[in-house]
C-alpha cells in the first residue's frame, strides 16, 4: 500500500508542475508566480530572512497564531510529526505572491496561487515568501474529520509608509 501512495503523490506532483504552471528550479524545489514579483522583493539567500517553524503533532498547529513583519523576507517550515496526512491551507496569504517550496510536501495551486500543500507523514515543507498586506490569515487542515486551525497575522513596521 505505502508503495502505491508514493507512486500516486509523485505522479500526482508531475501532473501539478506539467498543467499547473510551476517549475522546478531543482531536486525538491518548485518556484511559482500568479504575478510578477515586485520590485522590491528579494527572494534570493541574501536577503534578511525571518524563520518561523510550524509543527503539526497530534492533530494540532503548533503554535496556533504566528506573528509576521510586513514586507521582511519569511522562511516558513511546516513540520508533520503525526503519522497520518495532513493539510496546510493558507486562506488569502499566499494569493497573487512569489513563493519559493521546497521538501516533500505536494503543494497545489490555483489561479490566485496556492491553495494548499499536502504533507506526508513525517513530512516537511520550507515556503519562503514576503508578506506584501498587512492582516490576520487564517489557515486550517481540509482533511475530512481533522479540525486543526490556526491564523498568521502580517503586521506592518513601524515607520512603514505605504
Amino acid at each position: 500500500m505505502p508503495i502505491v501512495f508514493s507512486r500516486f503523490l509523485k505522479f500526482f506532483i508531475i501532473l501539478l508542475m506539467v498543467g499547473g504552471g510551476i517549475r522546478p528550479d531543482g531536486p525538491g524545489d518548485v518556484s511559482w508566480a500568479s504575478s510578477p514579483a515586485p520590485p522590491n522583493s528579494d527572494l534570493s539567500d541574501t536577503a534578511e530572512e525571518n524563520s518561523v517553524t510550524l509543527t503539526i503533532k497530534s492533530r494540532v498547529f503548533i503554535p496556533e497564531t504566528i506573528s509576521l513583519p510586513m514586507g521582511q523576507k519569511t522562511h516558513l517550515t511546516i513540520i508533520n510529526h503525526d503519522s497520518e496526512l495532513h493539510a496546510f491551507v493558507p486562506i488569502g496569504l499566499l494569493t497573487h505572491t512569489h513563493i519559493n517550496l521546497s521538501g516533500n510536501g505536494a503543494p497545489q495551486f490555483g489561479k490566485e496561487g496556492l491553495l494548499r500543500v499536502l504533507l506526508p507523514t513525517r513530512g516537511q515543507t520550507d515556503i519562503v515568501f514576503i508578506p506584501t498586506r498587512p492582516g490576520n490569515y487564517p489557515f486550517f487542515c481540509d482533511l475530512p474529520g481533522h479540525v486543526m486551525r490556526g491564523n498568521i497575522v502580517v503586521q506592518e513596521k513601524k515607520g512603514m509608509v505605504e
